[in-house]
């Protein structure tokens, strides 16, 4: 069961309410995971090969977050095109 509803093509994602509205402005690598319904291995893969979200290290520590605006871009660049089934 999908934490959010996936926007369409004619989505507003910010302006709608699609559930991306309810994600945490700020999030943890286990958050995000969790929403997207991926592994945090995954995404630890993704920032490894830069092609995920962006992605903030807080300085002076470990911690890696992603902020929900960084998400929904990188998301909008991911939709596949209809000729590319």
């Amino acid at each position: 069961m999908s934490l959010i509803a996936f926007p369409s093509e004619t989505d507003q994602v910010e302006s709608e309410s699609t559930g991306f509205d309810e994600m945490p402005m700020v999030m943890s690598p286990k958050v995000l995971a969790e929403i997207l319904e991926v592994s945090v291995k995954t995404l630890e893969r993704w920032r490894d090969a830069k092609s995920g979200p962006a992605w903030h290290k807080l300085p002076g520590s470990s911690l890696i977050r992603y902020a929900r605006i960084d998400v929904l871009a990188w998301f909008r660049t991911c939709r596949a095109s209809e000729s590319a089934s």
